[in-house]
């Protein structure tokens, strides 16, 4: 029921003192706070936390969860952070537990705080286990979308803030992430289809493909041990089921009936990815239960307006959250928002048009704020209505005023500090961690006191890891089409130190790529694989690559340089 991965994907970093271990439950009970806040740091304290004899979960060390699982002469982890520094100190710690070694380890899904960390937990044998699904995951998010899910996921976890700005985000604290780039552990095995079962150093587990926060999400059934793993289907916290950092549709209706698969298997222990785990049959089922029944809620409830023909606006306006979902622990909107899923819901069902004729073509925000500057009349008038929005508490409407004026004075600095000084107050007045984040580093970054930095370093070693295909299936949308002008060029590519040949045809304003020579290639590019992985990636320029003899043209050079100059390099 599975395979084995020999080349999968684009590294994400092309693409993107504790005690002793203590046998003690974490647990939300009746003394902890309910009411909204962006502070429960005492609810990700950093420790090893026992949940039945032979299993143990890190909780605090980095946004996700680690989870150990000893077993008859070997180990099992399940999720290994976003840090190899952190993963580090997590397994030294699992090693007072026990320092068998490590014979496997499972990513419950593809975001980078439960796959990055992998490293230090990686002994010789080590097998590591993901979905088939993995491979999509991967790729979308660290290859075809690295940039803008990069820069847009440090903004929602305040990376780029002033220490003292960052309060967490509503998993822990915040996102531990350096750009040094450790080595890339790719899984061996890919599991296939709905259900896999494994016997594992004597360890017996389920492992169930179960959609929800992602497509390639697993739980895992230790049915010795009556513990469901849940990944990120399930953790105290509304779930995000939309990501402002930007995603695909994430399937509500998948998530509620994954998280009904948990229900069924019953269980004394539900172990999140994602904080403190429950220990208490009763307890379990009664929190899965309202978990799930709040996503149906918001689906149902965004299906039902939209067959009523209400817009997306109209949905979240008009919403009012049942107060027994609202006083829930588990469904503060402390990640997730409630609006936000609407949204989402809508546009997975039905796309971006609102079913309104005046929206099928809508200004661009240029064009109305150029207009609606028209009747404002002049800058004075328009600073004047900013700075009595903001006195009247109206942030929002100054943050959108503001916008129009920047639009409009895109250098003038009063009009930018006013557009700051309303998203500082709408952070002021944000429960919701993430967009407080996200308020924030956009202010700063306004202001001019933070310049997001998101170059990556790649060693030698990193750089061999890349797969050739990746290299080549990374190309399409970095074509430039004023470049490309509606030039038919065909080139094929030898690569000399394998026997894998590739094509590039650019027609029409774009590139397609195939894995075979071109039979009308006007140029033939023989290369070695590692210099054209630094052509691409601008670390090797191609006169160097020429003289040294790594790289050898035929056919017609004046081309190939033309042909090279279309491809933009960020």
């Amino acid at each position: 029921m599975h395979h084995k991965i020999f080349n999968i994907l684009l590294l994400c970093f092309i693409v993107l003192n504790c005690s002793k271990t203590q046998e003690e439950t974490l647990q939300p009970s009746q003394e902890f706070d309910t009411q909204i806040s962006v502070d429960d740091d005492y609810y990700f304290e950093k420790n090893i936390y026992q949940i039945v004899d032979n299993v143990y979960v890190a909780i605090g060390y980095g946004l996700a969860n680690s989870i150990l699982i000893v077993g008859d002469g070997g180990n099992i982890i399940i999720d290994v952070t976003e840090s190899d520094i952190l993963a580090a100190e997590i397994r030294e710690r699992f090693e007072e537990i026990s320092d068998q070694p490590i014979e496997a380890i499972f990513y419950t899904h593809s975001h980078v705080d439960h796959w990055r960390g992998a490293f230090p937990f990686v002994d010789d044998d080590t097998e590591v286990y993901a979905h088939e699904t993995f491979k999509k995951g991967f790729y979308d998010q660290n290859n075809l979308l690295k940039p803008i899910l990069t820069e847009r996921g440090m903004k929602q976890f305040g990376f780029f803030l002033p220490k003292e700005l960052q309060r967490g985000h509503g998993l822990g604290f915040t996102l531990d992430f350096d750009f040094k780039q450790p080595p890339v552990v790719y899984p061996t095995v890919l599991l296939e289809g709905k259900k896999n079962i494994l016997t594992i150093a004597g360890v017996t587990l389920e492992i169930v493909h179960s959609p929800g926060e992602t497509d390639d999400q697993i739980i895992i059934y230790y049915e010795d041990k009556e513990i469901v793993f849940s990944g990120d289907n399930y953790y105290m916290r509304f779930p995000n089921l939309y990501t402002i950092r930007g995603t695909s549709y994430r399937d509500t209706y998948k998530w509620y009936k994954s998280v009904d698969e948990m229900r069924a298997y019953n269980p004394t222990y539900l172990v999140s990815s994602h904080g403190p785990y429950l220990s208490n049959k009763q307890e379990v089922q009664d929190r899965l239960t309202i978990y799930r029944d709040a996503i149906q809620y918001v689906h149902d409830y965004a299906i039902r307006g939209a067959n009523k023909g209400k817009t997306p606006d109209e949905l979240v306006d008009e919403f009012i959250y049942p107060q027994f979902f609202k006083e829930n622990f588990d469904l503060r909107e402390q990640y997730g928002k409630v609006s936000w899923s609407i949204r989402n819901v809508y546009n997975g069902y039905l796309g971006f048009f609102d079913g309104k004729a005046v929206n099928l073509e809508p200004l661009s925000t240029k064009e109305r704020s150029k207009k609606l500057f028209k009747i404002i009349g002049s800058r004075a008038n328009l600073i004047s209505l900013i700075s009595e929005a903001i006195k009247n508490g109206e942030f929002q409407w100054a943050a959108e005023l503001s916008q129009l004026g920047v639009i409009n004075f895109p250098n003038d600095n009063e009009i930018k500090n006013l557009y700051a000084q309303s998203l500082e107050e709408l952070s002021n007045e944000e429960t919701n961690p993430i967009a407080r984040n996200y308020y924030l580093s956009e202010a700063y970054e306004i202001k001019g006191k933070i310049t997001p930095d998101l170059t990556f370093k790649l060693s030698e070693e990193q750089i061999r890891q890349i797969p050739i295909e990746t290299i080549f299936e990374a190309m399409p949308p970095r074509l430039n089409p004023d470049k490309a002008n509606n030039k038919l060029i065909a080139v094929g590519f030898n690569m000399s130190d394998t026997e894998k040949q590739f094509g590039i045809i650019i027609r029409n304003n774009i590139a397609e790529i195939i894995d075979y020579i071109p039979e009308n290639a006007e140029i033939i590019v023989t290369v070695e694989t590692s210099t054209w992985k630094g052509l691409v990636m601008g670390i090797t320029d191609a006169k160097s690559a020429i003289t040294s003899g790594k790289l050898s043209v035929s056919g017609n050079y004046l081309k190939f340089i033309q042909f090279s100059t279309m491809f933009d390099k960020d």
